[in-house]
């Protein structure tokens, strides 16, 4: 076998093991994930913004902008419906029509947050970032509770270099949202932009020494998180010892916090690459860690018995 070709299955090994991976983590689906289709979503208890967010991640934003749309519709104070409507627009190419649209809406709705906020949101992907600072801060004058406005208005400001500034806005977003990852990911990266890139792992352990479990929960997410997208990264290069040692360190990280899901996530990772390494008795321990977890775990139940039966 060429080493192109080599290349090109692991690849695609890859891509199906990444993608499975993210979507046990965020959808608990119990079949092969990369088996799953959009089409398929009725079949799952899930909310208008996770199916938006599934049909961004499928790559089809025609059909994310519509159920972002008609979220909004219902629900015009939805500042997440409008924040899935411009990244759809955005990976439709047509930006510019998001900001028409949400000038339209601003002209009718003059005391309109969400609106507000989507059109700083869509300036700041044009990088347009005086405008979008301003109207953030529009946002925040009809409500001082937009979180999504406070947490996107701190990314201004580091574009702008007044990281104290921005770093005061995220924290004000994390005491509104305390559990929303992604203003835990943009403090991360204000800490990194200002200098200080070990500041966010400090903190994280400070919360657990502490004795603050919930807050430190969410910090530990973010690291864990990142620690799988190099995994990703690594697999694909074909550095498979690397990628075994960085899945170890996220579940380590994942036992710290007592996160189960990402926990039988992880042990599923490590049994796929044991048993793609032909360490058959290894992969077997993780597969049955995963289902002493989760004794439903479907993909690691019928992983365990086609190794037992290759064994016997």
């Amino acid at each position: 076998m060429s080493r192109n070709l080599t290349v090109k299955r692991n690849c695609a090994s890859s891509f199906r093991f990444a993608i499975g991976l993210i979507l046990i983590v965020l959808f608990g689906i119990l079949q092969p994930a990369w088996a799953q289709s959009p089409e398929h979503l009725q079949s799952f208890n899930i909310s208008p913004l996770q199916e938006g967010r599934f049909f961004l991640l499928a790559k089809k934003p025609g059909e994310a902008l519509k159920v972002f749309k008609g979220l909004w519709q219902r629900e015009p104070h939805n500042s997440y419906a409008v924040r899935g409507i411009v990244r759809s627009y955005q990976a439709l190419e047509k930006l510019p029509e998001a900001i028409s649209l949400l000038n339209r809406y601003l002209e009718k709705n003059s005391q309109s947050s969400s609106a507000a906020y989507g059109l700083g949101y869509a300036f700041y992907f044009q990088e347009r970032f005086e405008e979008s600072r301003r109207f953030l801060k529009k946002a925040l004058n009809f409500d001082r509770e937009n979180a999504l406005a406070l947490n996107n208005l701190a990314a201004v400001l580091v574009e702008l270099k007044k990281y104290a500034s921005a770093l005061k806005r995220v924290k004000e977003a994390i005491n509104i949202a305390p559990n929303e990852l992604m203003f835990y990911r943009n403090l991360q990266m204000i800490y990194t932009r200002s200098g200080k890139p070990d500041k966010f792992e400090e903190e994280y352990r400070h919360l657990l020494a502490e004795g603050f479990p919930a807050k430190a929960k969410v910090y530990g997410l973010v690291l864990a998180q990142q620690l799988r997208q190099k995994s990703f990264k690594m697999y694909v290069e074909g550095k498979i010892d690397e990628t075994i040692n960085m899945i170890v360190s996220m579940l380590d990280l994942y036992r710290e916090i007592n996160h189960e899901p990402g926990i039988v996530a992880g042990l599923f990772s490590l049994a796929v690459l044991y048993e793609e390494q032909g360490k058959a008795e290894l992969a077997l321990e993780k597969y049955r860690e995963v289902l002493k977890i989760n004794p439903r775990h479907i993909q690691a139940r019928e992983k365990l018995r086609s190794l037992k039966q290759k064994k016997d």
